[in-house]
């Protein structure tokens, strides 16, 4: 392919070889990256990148830096700093933010005459010459409305999604069939998938100290936002055998099947999001990012059934049901209880004078 995306382009896709090999020509080695108040500068956009991909919200595109390579070395500071935390789920969120910036910017290129991508051009194929390069160093081989069926599989399987299921498409002589909008949704779960794979990179100690204070801040805020997720919720509600399902994750012990069930059942019938309920199991030995949020959506819905939590006899017949209290005594299920609890936690009405 002739084409080669310019700076401004390349700046827009980080993770880019050519992205990458432009940075490097800018900065001789990461102490010169990290020097000075320039090097203060690069951290706090690393850092406010990694704060973006914890946010529910997205806003991309604004604020951003102006110089082109600032924008992909805060890419690779942010994966250095979230390599030194370590913390699986911050990884995860991440590379999702990242797959999801990408994603945005590939579906408002050439939307308007005020188009981010002044170069904007559109192939015979139907897609941008800048789409076809991505997917090229992709690895998937576009051709607009189908793709090989070997090449199908590989990128829809991490997917759980019942349409990209191969018995719901159509396959003819080894091509399946894919609209434009999947096509592009297929990149952006690539993009993602080829991101985690490499972290957390192996960052000396020596680096992680030197950005030590910037990670307990981001450490702190994360900690802050999962609290604040909660809502409305009230965990000092929650009966005795959720409190200690929580508490067992939180320690770091790894659940039973039943203990899984009845934990993800009971916060997603009390209104949890999944991506919160998921939050929670991320500092279990086994925890898998994708696996989790399968779990949780099959057990919350997205297959077509939605379970409701095990009752008080369930709990017990699988052992889950412990310290029970006097209130317990008084129920037969774990929700009639919270509902009870949540109503006891409300201060009393004020008298009219």
């Amino acid at each position: 392919m002739g084409y080669i995306p310019s700076v401004r382009e390349l700046s827009y896709f980080p993770f880019l070889k050519k992205s990458q090999d432009y940075t490097r020509t800018k900065y001789s080695s990461l102490d010169a990256l990290l020097a000075g108040e320039h090097g203060d500068r690069l951290v706090q956009s690393a850092v406010n990148r990694i704060r973006d991909a914890l946010s529910q919200k997205r806003n991309f595109g604004e604020g951003a830096p102006d110089s082109p390579e600032e924008l992909v070395a805060s890419y690779a500071l942010a994966r250095i700093i979230v390599s030194c935390i370590s913390d699986l789920q911050m990884i995860d969120r991440l590379t999702r933010y990242e797959a999801e910036r990408a994603y945005y910017y590939l579906r408002n290129e050439g939307t308007d005459e005020q188009s981010w991508n002044l170069n904007f051009f559109r192939t015979e194929s139907g897609y941008s010459r800048l789409f076809l390069y991505i997917a090229e160093e992709l690895g998937i081989p576009i051709s607009r409305g189908w793709l090989p069926l070997v090449d199908y599989v590989e990128l829809v399987s991490p997917i759980r999604e019942d349409r990209f299921r191969l018995v719901n498409r159509t396959v003819t002589t080894g091509q399946v069939q894919v609209n434009d909008d999947e096509m592009y949704e297929l990149v952006r779960e690539r993009i993602r998938v080829v991101l985690r794979r490499d972290l957390p990179h192996r960052v000396p100690q020596s680096l992680c100290e030197r950005l030590g204070p910037r990670l307990g801040e981001l450490q702190k805020a994360y900690q802050e936002q999962m609290l604040r997720n909660f809502g409305t919720i009230e965990e000092s509600a929650f009966p005795p055998c959720i409190q200690a399902l929580i508490q067992a994750i939180t320690s770091g012990a790894n659940l039973t099947h039943p203990g899984r069930f009845s934990l993800v059942s009971f916060l997603h019938n009390i209104g949890m999001e999944r991506s919160q309920i998921a939050d929670l199991f991320a500092r279990a030995p086994d925890f898998d990012a994708d696996k989790t949020m399968y779990q949780v959506g099959h057990i919350t819905g997205s297959g077509g059934t939605e379970y409701s939590a095990p009752s008080c006899a369930a709990m017990r017949t699988t052992g889950l049901c412990v310290r029970a209290d006097t209130l317990c005594e008084k129920v037969n299920h774990p929700l009639s209880y919270y509902k009870i609890g949540k109503k006891r936690s409300k201060p009393a009405p004020k008298e009219s004078v």
